[in-house]
């Protein structure tokens, strides 16, 4: 039955033309992951916001060098804000080594710096990251790339990994979470743990990910005009793979690309009134706007 099965997906992607692999699972039962192999040599764009707390952002770096197997990528770091004299001295090291520094000197809206990023990017495809995430999967690039590129998908995310090695993200599921509007499924969970019939082993569609590690192509990131910077923190991802979902794409998690998210370490959590108003002002909107999927959400 299980070489059956693998036979049978075989045939169907033949079929179809397209240049992959097959990633066997620890899932007992006939499971399989498509690995699909990208078309061209398309160029890549990072982007990644700081203020500040430079020692992840070397971190990150670091990683992206070291472990990367793909080539044509480039970095952008949006630099929001930062007065730290150790930041400010890598960033303009790091310039002198082809990396682009945007500076962008006002309060902290994460939708409009990461457009803002995204306006910079030369790239066919654009790769958003957070600066306290670090590269676990050497061929990561191609992994998002390869479903990037096809012609129904929208955004890309990754498995992330808290620094314990249990899970922080592996796809979002609306009406869950804080106040029931959006959360992070399987959060907490040991890395082993295969969810619900291996649906944590095999790229599965959700209705978002996560911009902690978001790839979408550029042309389909303009189509739905981007980052709505009227969600200047909370669920601004969300609303984008929304965006895309009403558009007709799907969004995908990818088991077999990982990542570490130490989540939230720049910026700090929501404790402060004023970013408690801006919280609760925030999810008034997305719950206006996306009311319908809160209470069904379709994946």
């Amino acid at each position: 039955a299980f070489k059956n099965s693998e036979r049978a997906l075989r045939k169907t992607i033949n079929k179809k033309g397209i240049d992959y692999t097959l990633d066997e699972t620890s899932f007992e039962g006939a499971r399989f992951a498509i690995n699909y192999k990208p078309k061209k040599d398309y160029k890549i764009s990072i982007i990644i916001c700081i203020r500040d707390k430079v020692d992840y952002l070397i971190d990150l770096i670091n990683s992206i060098k070291e472990k990367t197997t793909y080539k044509n990528y480039e970095i952008i770091v949006v630099n929001n804000g930062s007065v730290e004299k150790k930041t400010l001295h890598y960033l303009e090291d790091i310039k002198i080594r082809g990396v682009k520094v945007l500076d962008v000197n006002e309060e902290f809206n994460f939708s409009k710096i990461n457009n803002l990023g995204a306006k910079e990017a030369s790239g066919e495809y654009l790769l958003f990251l957070n600066n306290d995430t670090e590269v676990i999967t050497s061929d990561w690039l191609e992994r998002m790339l390869g479903y990037a590129q096809q012609e129904h998908i929208g955004a890309v995310g990754a498995k992330l990994f808290y620094e314990d090695n249990t899970i922080q993200h592996a796809g979002v599921v609306l009406g869950y979470g804080l106040e029931g509007v959006a959360g992070h499924i399987f959060s907490g969970q040991e890395p082993t743990h295969t969810g619900y019939f291996g649906s944590l082993e095999v790229p599965y569609n959700y209705s978002a990910v996560t911009a902690a590690c978001l790839m979408i192509s550029k042309i389909k990131f303009k189509k739905v005009d981007g980052f709505d910077e009227e969600l200047k923190v909370a669920y601004n991802d969300v609303d984008l793979c929304l965006k895309l979902i009403k558009k007709g794409y799907y969004n995908v998690y990818l088991p077999n690309v990982q990542l570490y998210h130490y989540e939230s370490k720049s910026r700090g959590v929501d404790d402060t009134e004023e970013k408690i108003k801006r919280l609760s002002r925030e999810i008034d909107v997305f719950k206006k706007r996306w009311g319908q999927y809160i209470k069904n959400d379709p994946f």
